[in-house]
């Protein structure tokens, strides 16, 4: 149950728009003649698809129009040239790079989001009653059982390693223009996986009775959770402690397995959220 990024960024858009599909004919026997647009997407794809295969190891010079080229060539026939690009659909390799970059940085993790809410959908197909102590365990649950689904995503994550690369080129060195525009698509990527999951977390309130404590909102535990998300996600990789904690938290005290993750998530619950009683409220 995380704000963190974990889906495949090549989802979204950016402030350009990229097809999720490419429209160039892969017919190399059968020259076809391609739009700028067309151009445009296939060479954003295709770096897209170089980034998930090797990441940002060796930083953004690695992303080269030769190695785009090269790629293209490779699984479309398509030959491409400076001369192709430059100038006509980017003004340079840095702008190139930087419209590649944006689209990472966009990204939602629409797909995160799903696999957590599936994960924990068998609590809300319980009848949403219960004395505060039933209601308590069950989000307790929700958050044992939605920490765990994130840890995993998050730490194994291809596109997120990526993402990582992206927020740490785009906050580090001199500011520059195409810098500023990773950075407005960093923005508008967590606005968006803010507004995500703070819609599954208003529908956990509804089903649980919970409501929020005076002077907290639900954007400020969203923000919470992601930070605490993040930072447990790249700690994991190094960490095995950060998994597997057995607490006396079942059935009459039995084991249960947490993530580190998911412990500060119970603890975080509990500073915002106070539940509604009686309920469901009487007359409802």
């Amino acid at each position: 149950m995380s704000s963190a990024r974990g889906a495949e960024y090549g989802d979204q858009t950016a402030p350009m728009v990229v097809a999720r599909r490419s429209v160039i004919s892969m017919n190399a026997t059968t020259p076809t003649r391609h739009t700028r647009q067309e151009l445009r997407n296939l060479l954003l794809e295709t770096a897209l698809v170089i980034l998930r295969e090797q990441g940002l190891g060796l930083g953004v010079k690695a992303l080269t129009f030769k190695r785009v080229f090269e790629r293209v060539e490779h699984d479309t026939g398509i030959r491409l040239t400076n001369a192709s690009v430059i100038g006509r659909l980017w003004k340079n390799l840095a702008d190139y790079q930087a419209d590649v970059l944006a689209i990472v940085a966009a990204g939602e993790a629409g797909a995160e989001r799903d696999a957590t809410a599936g994960a924990i959908a068998p609590i809300f197909r319980q009848p949403a009653t219960g004395t505060v102590e039933v209601r308590r365990a069950r989000l307790r649950e929700v958050c044992r059982i939605g920490g765990a689904v994130n840890s995993e995503l998050l730490r194994d994550s291809r596109e997120w390693s990526v993402w990582l690369g992206v927020w740490a080129l785009a906050t580090s060195g001199a500011v520059s223009e195409e810098k500023e525009r990773i950075l407005d698509a960093l923005h508008l990527g967590y606005d968006r996986i803010t507004d995500g999951y703070a819609a599954l977390y208003s529908a956990i309130m509804d089903h649980l009775g919970l409501c929020l404590r005076p002077g907290l909102t639900l954007q400020q535990f969203t923000v919470g959770v992601s930070a605490l998300a993040e930072g447990c996600a790249l700690r994991s990789r190094v960490d095995e402690s950060m998994v597997g904690i057995l607490l006396p938290t079942g059935e009459d005290g039995a084991p249960q397995e947490w993530t580190i993750f998911a412990i500060g998530l119970d603890a975080l619950t509990q500073e915002f959220f106070d539940f509604i009683t009686p309920f469901p409220p009487a007359g409802t």
